[in-house]
């Protein structure tokens, strides 16, 4: 591990992803190195800024709440991004976004040969359809015994806010939330959400 065992809550939180077995000591050190001399996350904006950590360390993806270049190249980085995360062990082929902007659409592709569908609502193909990202996601996971899930990491409601998606155990995402305060969606071992009451 890295000399510095982390002074900041960025460097910290790259520690514990290791510690948890997350990420590999090498990525650790990539974070911690990547962190050094940042000063402490804005309370307000503390969730987004330790999101930078889970992205370099590459346990998390992002779905962009503002404008895209092009709607169904921004999905295929979502599922490419889902599908490098779990590990390359999904197969995923024949990705298209069908009908007309403005309309509902559906995104189609193939899990390791199994159709999937995801019905896309957006008035725009400069932004991506976030609900159907949320309710959709849970078919990238890695399964095949591999207990991670995809949990959601909300952007604060404050516009068009990019939301998260962090790959780790429903355990692990709980322990995350607790001992870093970050805010974000725990989802059950089915990777559905798990909704208190």
């Amino acid at each position: 591990m890295h000399g510095d065992t982390g002074t900041n809550s960025y460097q910290r939180l790259a520690v514990r992803l290791h510690e948890l077995g997350m990420i590999t000591r090498r990525k650790a050190d990539e974070g911690i190195a990547y962190t050094e001399g940042w000063s402490e996350p804005e309370e307000r904006r503390r969730t987004e800024e330790l999101t930078a950590v889970l992205e370099v360390c590459d346990v998390a993806l992002q779905v962009h709440g503002e404008d895209v270049d092009y709607a169904e190249g921004a999905y295929i980085d979502i599922i490419e991004d889902a599908v490098r995360l779990g590990g390359g062990v999904l197969t995923v082929t024949d990705v298209e976004l069908l009908g007309e902007v403005g309309s509902s659409r559906d995104l189609e592709f193939k899990v390791d040969g199994e159709p999937k569908s995801w019905r896309i609502e957006q008035e725009s193909d400069d932004y991506l359809d976030m609900g159907a990202v949320e309710e959709g996601i849970v078919d990238l996971v890695p399964g095949g015994g591999d207990p991670r899930v995809f949990h959601r990491i909300p952007g604060d409601g404050s516009g068009c806010d990019d939301d998260y998606y962090l790959l780790a155990t429903p355990a692990h995402a709980a322990l995350l939330q607790e001992e870093f305060g970050i805010r974000l969606e725990v989802r059950g071992p089915d990777g559905l959400p798990v909704y208190d009451g």
